[in-house]
């Protein structure tokens, strides 16, 4: 008869999905985390395209588990001979890179958690494109922790909280009447509501939990790689119009080349942008889906970027030289904004601020209130 050993250290499960600058904060307070509190062992679980983090999360006792699904699935090219077969095909794709997220994500939580009874201290923290976490949680019996460095870019149908208030009336008083520490409402109208749907209702019920949350027992609610210009390789890159633009298609780390550079021209992505300011450069953003629209009116309206660039300006349907020579104005023109004396010094302002805070060691003095 084979007999269980019943573990004694807690583990906490930090899970977080999306690109870097999604993942890379979490990243960031899991290794904090792991270094304030040995008795835990702690695992980071994210996409195997941020892989490059392991031998950092290594270095603080934090294990890698990575998924497969990859940080972001773009939609195919638009054709208009064959938009609804391709449509149709996308649709089905994602389903299916769906599911297989979804039972990656089982499986790891299988191994980490186990069969033996969950503890006191277990937790799983997630950031808000990892809300596969919040059902494990449920699953497993450990509490959930919601971190995210971000604001959420989409809201709810405009018919979710009357459909709510109507089919589920003492759920709806209960989160209604939560307090400001507990989980409620405004976390289900801010984030949480798309657990509600049916899409994640049945993947719950393969799960043998009930369709909704809160219908089964309520769970409860950086250091960047060392790197210098030795380490960096320019082989991948190209040199035009007699060497005023290098084109480059590796990957480098914001931290390092945004130190060299005047001024950020870039899409609006959480990391980008906290990159950008930190280094005190000033930015033009022209953002092209999710959060980055919101990044990229929040930096015009702390004074370190002109009004965001639309898309249909950098990006003309027509290729001709009259649309290619007006976009290439409107960028020009964006630049000198940018590089006037006003926005250099705020730039320079936040950047000060930013660098007498510490981000992580107050996001780890929260995490330790809430698991407490």
């Amino acid at each position: 008869m084979e007999v269980k050993i019943e573990r004694s250290t807690p583990i906490a499960a930090f899970m977080a999905f999306g690109t870097k600058g999604d993942v890379y904060p979490i990243a960031a307070v899991a290794t904090a985390f792991a270094c304030d509190q040995r008795k835990y062992d702690v695992v980071f679980i994210t996409h195997s395209a941020h892989q490059d983090i392991a031998a950092h999360l290594a270095e603080s006792n934090v294990r890698y588990a990575p998924i497969s699904s990859p940080p972001v699935l773009p939609p195919p090219e638009s054709n208009e001979d064959d938009d609804n077969s391709l449509a149709l095909s996308f649709s089905i794709h994602k389903r299916t890179v769906t599911w297989e997220h979804r039972q990656e994500c089982l499986s790891i939580m299988e191994r980490i958690f186990g069969d033996g009874p969950s503890l006191d201290g277990d937790f799983v923290l997630i950031n808000f494109f990892a809300l596969e976490g919040w059902t494990l949680a449920e699953l497993f019996h450990v509490k959930c922790v919601v971190a995210a460095p971000y604001v959420v870019n989409y809201t709810a149908p405009s018919s979710f909280q009357r459909q709510f208030r109507r089919e589920l009336p003492l759920l709806y008083r209960y989160l209604q009447e939560a307090s400001d520490v507990e989980l409620g409402w405004k976390d289900v109208m801010h984030w949480m509501w798309p657990l509600f749907s049916e899409d994640w209702g049945s993947w719950r019920e393969e799960l043998n939990l009930s369709p909704l949350p809160f219908t089964d027992p309520v769970t409860a609610s950086e250091k960047n790689s060392s790197i210098n210009s030795e380490n960096i390789s320019l082989n991948d890159g190209i040199s035009l119009y007699n060497d005023h633009m290098f084109c480059f298609s590796g990957s480098l780390p914001y931290s390092w080349l945004f130190q060299k550079c005047a001024i950020a021209i870039h899409h609006g992505g959480s990391g980008a942008t906290a990159a950008a300011l930190k280094a005190g450069i000033p930015q033009v953003i022209c953002p092209f889906m999710l959060d980055q629209f919101y990044w990229a009116e929040r930096m015009c309206w702390l004074g370190v970027a002109p009004e965001p660039l639309r898309r249909n300006q950098l990006l003309p349907e027509n290729c001709d030289n009259v649309s290619v020579s007006e976009g290439a104005n409107v960028l020009k023109k964006a630049i000198k904004r940018a590089m006037s004396p006003g926005i250099k010094a705020r730039a320079q302002e936040i950047s000060k601020r930013i660098s007498q805070e510490n981000g992580v060691s107050e996001a780890v003095r929260i995490l330790k209130e809430e698991i407490s």
